[in-house]
């Protein structure tokens, strides 16, 4: 299936790379004219200028010179002083080195590249109690799925509020249908990509499945930002399977409150009622049983069967 994109995520990649490696090149190489820089940099004197200006920013906001990082031209040529507090390796959470090995990961560095030799030296610089977590917390990444060809064009129509068209696969109807959207939110679930958007062509909130969208075009009309909601649905796409209501005990409300908001109906005995998406019977089982019996589906049958069946089945396994 090919996807009808810009070449937006390259383009990305290719920046960000472009904008590490000015840092360490000028700050070893300091006082190279603005042409040699930009010679190294493989753009154009103008396009390195525009670099050089996008760095200044690096810090916290005023972005007040010599916050982070100090990269200027003087007399025709590129200089770079960082922060003294740059000057040791930081002392990391093991949060904070798993946020940093996704990120890096996802840029997917060559072997032997200069990446890839700080992504073996992160362990390094976590204090020694730090690391065994670290570890656990690496080993549930998901950073191995190849994002969608889609997902920088998306990305770009969230970022600048454009509404887009696209062609996407019903599977309820086993048909491609037109739909022209205004796109909220991109996430990642169970090693699936989805679009969180208000469909115009349905005139309420969707959620699309990103390997189902078989062409995809930004158009220049824009759109308000969402009022935030205080949830995020659950991966799923309604057209496919309807809604399935599902009840929950007093014990696991307060979870479900939280993760749901105004989407939770609390009940008179505390436990409370939400409704999801219903397309995949393989993700609602496993979600379902994975709360030990504090969870039960009210409605369609079709789900209440399959829940039983799953019990049945992982009992009989044991």
């Amino acid at each position: 299936m090919s996807i009808n994109v810009d070449k937006g995520r390259p383009q990305v990649h290719e920046r960000l790379r472009r904008l590490l490696f000015l840092v360490p090149f000028v700050a070893k190489n300091p006082g190279l004219s603005v042409e040699e820089v930009a010679r190294e940099a493989g753009v154009s004197r103008e396009e390195l200028l525009e670099e050089l200006d996008l760095l200044t920013l690096v810090g916290r906001p005023p972005f007040q010179p010599d916050d982070f990082v100090d990269i200027y031209v003087d007399d025709g040529k590129v200089y770079v002083e960082l922060d003294q507090r740059l000057s040791a390796p930081p002392r990391l959470t093991a949060a904070e080195g798993v946020a940093l090995a996704a990120a890096a990961a996802l840029l997917k560095p060559a072997a032997g590249d200069a990446l890839t030799g700080a992504l073996a030296k992160l362990e390094t610089v976590l204090p020694p109690h730090a690391v065994q977590r670290y570890r656990d917390m690496a080993k549930t990444l998901d950073v191995a799925m190849e994002a969608p060809d889609g997902l920088a064009t998306l990305s770009q129509a969230i970022v600048e509020r454009r509404e887009a068209e696209l062609d996407y696969f019903t599977a309820g109807r086993g048909q491609t249908e037109r739909r022209r959207v205004q796109p909220h939110e991109l996430f990642s679930h169970r090693g699936l990509w989805y679009l969180a958007a208000h469909c115009l062509t349905r005139g309420d909130q969707r959620l699309f499945r990103l390997d189902r969208i078989a062409s995809l075009r930004l158009t220049d009309a824009r759109f308000d930002a969402p009022a935030a909601s205080g949830q995020r649905a659950l991966p799923g796409i309604v057209d496919a399977g309807g809604e399935v209501r599902v009840r929950f005990e007093p014990a696991v409300a307060p979870w479900i409150i939280e993760r749901f908001g105004d989407g939770a109906k609390a009940l008179p005995d505390g436990a409370v009622e939400v409704t999801v998406p219903g397309d995949s019977e393989r993700w609602l089982t496993r979600w379902i049983l994975s709360f030990g019996g504090d969870a039960v589906v009210l409605s369609p049958q079709w789900a209440k069967d399959a829940v039983a069946q799953a019990a049945a089945a992982s009992l009989h396994s044991m």
